[in-house]
């Protein structure tokens, strides 16, 4: 990826936005691959490109070179995302690894582009180039220098015409820029950034015309601690004495799920409630893992933290497939296992997550109000009359409030994908420890049949299905998850 020759007054983001808006035209390498610039958000970007026999070498395939383009644009431009006014890059090394030969026959190519280090100087990008079923052909890595502002000397007073109006100066346009207006276009909107280009402030700050009274933290909420960890500051909930309880949330809540069942069961267990990384109220960093492989990682780290040897882990949803990976990665961790409402196979993610893949989100995101569809999400995830209320809204949607958090939610749905259990199906089919399976009988969601199927996959299991009963039930049925988990963990 080229640097751009000047500086910058717009941010990267904002130059990639413009772009993506049909502002200028792609550059001449671009079009000659036939690539197109599809997405882009904080630390990503995606392009696509057609495999074609335009695209082959001697050997009858798409050429390595083409490939290691497509890889190379998108970190080039999920870097250049990073960028602040002024800032610019270049690429010091390129590295990839061919994992499948392409022909014409693999259809569209796509590739997305992802920062996993940004610092002062240097920023480290990787990439993944799938082909149209899915399925992965080529990973790639590459380390850029970040080039500062340079200071520019002003220009040389010029001697006035009398009687002459002031000249009209039209600014030059950096060579470099990845798309270089053909004409002046509408100035671009600009967005609230973060000082930092990795981390969102911690004060919410909501993008125009999203002016709204901000939410306060419900007061639950408010007791959270914070511990950091390799991937990133976790906050956490934590009460009770007795054998340890790891209560592991799904999307797109927040260990505020478990407020009804944190007080009942810490009478008797040390219950230890975290946000997910990317999730509540902790860290949203650009540079983050999401995937559920990851944030099995992350709670094995936050367990080490704070000298927690073992736990019984009670997953829902998403975290249900944390829980199973860290059962089957460190089974010597894992005392009791608890999956509610879980993800299993390939039933993950539900159409209403995925879509949010879609390229139309990125801009979608910037002034959604996301109370709505949140709202509409939890009744149909809770069958229990006047359990939805304002306060479980509230603290629901307060994470996602302002753009920062709204675009962090963009990326944890994002980064889900099912390989990460179907990859693992062998060594999940292995877990040995004793596992209880709750289901609500009216799940919408995730269909309770799918407590058959992860049921067979397990070798040592109960289930119980909780009638009436839906999606939520640790805000749905309380009551009968208290009772059930606590059966399950002191009379065996």
């Amino acid at each position: 990826m080229r640097a751009m020759s000047e500086p910058a007054e717009m941010s990267g983001r904002d130059l990639l936005e413009a772009a993506l808006r049909g502002a200028a035209p792609p550059p001449p390498y671009v079009r000659l691959l036939n690539m197109r610039f599809i997405a882009v958000s904080d630390g990503s970007a995606t392009f696509e490109m057609p495999a074609s026999v335009d695209l082959y070498n001697p050997n009858n395939v798409v050429h390595g070179g083409a490939l290691a383009s497509l890889a190379d644009s998108a970190m080039g431009f999920a870097v250049f995302s990073t960028l602040a006014p002024g800032e610019n890059f270049t690429t010091a090394e390129l590295h990839l690894n061919f994992l499948k030969p392409v022909s014409a026959d693999s259809g569209m190519l796509r590739s997305i582009g992802r920062v996993v280090h940004r610092g002062q100087q240097l920023a480290v990008a990787e990439a993944e180039v799938l082909d149209q079923q899915n399925q992965l052909i080529a990973r790639a890595s590459s380390t850029n220098v970040i080039l500062q502002r340079r200071s520019v000397q002003p220009p040389a007073p010029q001697p006035s015409i009398a009687a002459a109006g002031p000249p009209t100066v039209t600014p030059p346009i950096p060579s470099g820029v990845p798309f270089a207006p053909v004409a002046a276009p509408e100035p671009a909107p600009r967005f609230s950034a973060p000082p930092s280009p990795l981390e969102r402030t911690p004060t919410p700050t909501v993008s125009p015309p999203m002016i709204t009274e901000l939410i306060n933290a419900a007061p639950l909420a408010r007791t959270k601690q914070r511990i950091r960890t390799f991937g990133g500051d976790v906050a956490y909930l934590r009460q009770g004495q007795g054998p340890a309880l790891l209560l592991l949330h799904g999307i797109p809540s927040s260990s505020y799920l478990w407020r009804d069942v944190i007080d009942p069961l810490s009478a008797t267990f040390d219950v230890l409630a975290p946000d997910l990384l990317g999730y509540g109220d902790s860290d949203k960093r650009l540079d983050a893992e999401l995937s559920i492989a990851a944030q099995a990682r992350y709670m094995v780290a936050l367990m080490e933290s704070l000298g927690v040897h073992q736990v019984a882990v009670v997953g829902h949803d998403i975290g249900g497939g944390i829980a199973q990976l860290m059962a089957a990665d460190e089974p010597q961790r894992v005392a009791r296992l608890i999956l509610i409402d879980s993800v299993v196979d390939n039933n993950w993610p539900i159409p209403d997550i995925a879509r949010l893949k879609e390229p139309a989100w990125d801009q979608i995101i910037v002034n959604i109000d996301l109370r709505k569809g949140l709202r509409k999400g939890l009744e149909a995830g809770i069958v229990t009359e006047g359990r939805v209320t304002d306060e479980l809204v509230d603290e629901w949607t307060r994470p996602f409030q302002d753009l920062g958090g709204r675009r962090a939610y963009l990326r944890a749905a994002r980064s889900l994908n099912n390989r990460d259990l179907i990859s693992r199906s062998k060594h999940i089919e292995e877990i040995e420890t004793p596992t209880l399976i709750i289901w609500g009988a009216n799940d919408k969601f995730l269909e309770p049949q799918w407590a058959e199927t992860l049921k067979n996959k397990l070798r040592d299991t109960t289930v119980e299905i909780i009638d009436p009963g839906g999606h939520f039930l640790p805000l749905d049925r309380p009551d009968a998850l208290v009772e059930a988990i606590t059966r399950f963990l002191t009379t065996r």
